[in-house]
């Protein structure tokens, strides 16, 4: 087969979608080799310009003349339906919630991967014409794709709701994450990275954007009734709501206990999780929660909220609690984490669960689908 890509994210954004997109390509190439592949980007960022370099089926299609290198937006949404049909591609999968305008739907049959529609639920936390452009894209992609594949359970019938798409035209298809974070590190390679960044001796450790909806400010509340000995560690991207974390730890006394790490290499990450005692992401709501996967596949004792597609992650016997209940964490923080024996039991369950989400095995499934929708 044929396959194209809006491979926009995959070579240019470090995180999220980013590495939804690499690692999605990557799988299949390493799985079907014996297809042809097409990525469509605007542009290639240097860190990634070696990305695919050692696979021969591969062709990167860039803007050709000046306009559209200049008009990169354009040109994804209406030029690269021209270019595919040229190629008469027998797949063009929209891997970032939308699909160009103009392809012949008679020889390309087209998909889409939504990962949330959180703008929909939760509208307060977008930027008004952000949404209003949000709908616009993602409605009409799933309208015109001849399949959704949607990154949850949740997102499935998110879209069925908000955007009236029969049910069988979406198929839930999850992710992996990065195989780094399930390399076990050396205890040195941990010492190093803690006096690197000044780690805690014992800490919780949270990873995502800085954001009223990640609601971190429930952590720094159990925070506050623990014991000294514990410190919590947050990376991700500041916004507005970081001074609420920092008002709350000065009235509390916790300066000295909060560390907020931004920028950081992700080579460091995985170590970083690996350092930590718990994980903690008690978020409103989330398309999928790569995070939790990725303390799972770390070995590290997780405790997620018990909403939207973060319960499908963890598994039924994942430590799912209600997003603002910090009593909750202390618990289990106080009672679960104190036996060795315990901690092992659950690091056992959440390994298991984290056999859904290979990627070898997600890669087949998606080729299957691919597969069904040219039949």
């Amino acid at each position: 087969m044929k396959i194209g890509f809006d491979a926009k994210r995959a070579f240019n954004n470090s995180t999220g979608l980013g590495n939804y997109s690499r690692l999605l390509i990557l799988s299949l190439l390493e799985n079907f080799p014996e297809h042809q592949y097409y990525l469509f980007t605007p542009t290639i960022d240097e860190k990634f310009e070696n990305l695919f370099i050692e696979f021969k089926n591969i062709e990167i299609i860039e803007p050709e003349n000046y306009l559209h290198k200049k008009f990169h937006a354009a040109w994804r949404s209406y030029s690269i339906g021209d270019i595919v049909n040229d190629l008469k591609l027998d797949i063009f999968h929209g891997l970032s919630n939308e699909i160009p305008n103009g392809i012949n739907n008679q020889i390309t049959k087209t998909v889409v991967t939504i990962h949330d529609l959180i703008f929909l639920r939760y509208p307060d936390y977008y930027n008004t014409i952000d949404a209003y452009i949000y709908k616009k894209k993602f409605k009409r992609a799933c309208q015109n794709a001849d399949l959704i594949l949607a990154a949850s359970q949740q997102t499935k019938t998110d879209i069925e709701t908000y955007f009236e798409i029969d049910e069988f035209k979406t198929k839930v298809l999850y992710q992996d994450c990065d195989a780094a974070f399930a390399k076990q590190y050396s205890t040195i390679e941990k010492e190093k990275i803690i006096a690197q960044y000044n780690l805690p001796k014992q800490f919780i450790l949270s990873v995502g954007t800085i954001e009223k909806r990640k609601n971190q400010l429930t952590i720094l509340k159990a925070l506050a009734k623990l014991s000294s000995d514990w410190s919590l560690v947050l990376i991700g991207k500041k916004t507005d709501y970081a001074k609420e974390l920092f008002d709350f730890a000065i009235k509390n006394n916790l300066q000295s206990r909060i560390q907020i790490l931004e920028n950081i290499s992700f080579v460091d990450l995985p170590i970083i999780y690996q350092c930590s005692q718990v994980f903690v992401y008690i978020s409103e709501f989330e398309g999928f929660g790569i995070p939790i996967l990725e303390a799972m596949k770390s070995k590290i004792p997780v405790i997620t909220s018990n909403t939207s597609s973060l319960p499908e992650v963890i598994g039924p016997n994942g430590n799912c609690i209600s997003p603002f209940d910090f009593d909750a964490i202390v618990r289990f923080i106080n009672n679960e984490l104190q036996s060795k024996e315990t901690i092992n039991k659950i690091i056992a369950e959440t390994k298991e669960r984290t056999l859904l989400f290979d990627k070898n095995l997600l890669a087949k499934k998606l080729m299957d689908f691919y597969i069904n929708s040219i039949a």
